[in-house]
């Protein structure tokens, strides 16, 4: 269990029963991360080093994807940072449920990947975050845990530019 102010959280490994929840989810920030379905999340979690869901009064409250230097992931984010860095963890998506915004269950999951990445050896995080269109809570967020600006991605006239960070533990 993990306690931050008023709330209490269960956080486990993703199952596939959880996986309708997390496309749910997901779907109500799709501007800031990209749109999944069953397949994908499915597909996604065979690749994931890490994938784990927050849970409150057996809700799905968010979930946290990661892959590994050594996934077989193919999103174009996780490529840069695999030309670049021998040994990372890669968050692909960490998403709350809107309703749970603000709660401290985003922290508790990244103090539980934190904690994981260090029993396994892994030395950096790595993720993307958008700055057009910009994410400044994401940012801000980050920022908390150490994440700095390695890159970014700059494709002329893209919709979409992205900051690569890291955070070395």
């Amino acid at each position: 269990m993990q306690k931050k102010g008023l709330i209490t959280l269960l956080i486990r490994e993703a199952r596939a029963r959880d996986f309708q929840s997390i496309v749910s989810i997901n779907a109500s920030e799709e501007e800031k991360t990209s749109p999944i379905d069953l397949a994908r999340v499915t597909q996604l979690d065979s690749w994931s080093t890490y994938h784990r869901v927050a849970i409150k009064e057996d809700q799905v409250a968010g979930f946290l994807l990661v892959m590994s230097n050594a996934s077989g992931y193919d999103g174009t984010n996780f490529r840069w940072f695999a030309d670049r860095y021998k040994s990372f963890l890669y968050v692909d998506r960490i998403v709350i449920d809107p309703v749970y915004a603000g709660m401290g269950v985003g922290t508790a999951l990244y103090l539980d990947l934190i904690e994981f990445a260090k029993a396994q050896g892994h030395v950096a995080l790595c993720c993307e975050i958008n700055v057009l269109p910009p994410n400044p809570v994401s940012h801000a967020f980050h920022a908390r845990f150490g994440f700095r600006e390695v890159g970014h991605s700059d494709e002329a006239g893209a919709q979409k530019v992205v900051s690569y960070q890291v955070a070395v533990l």
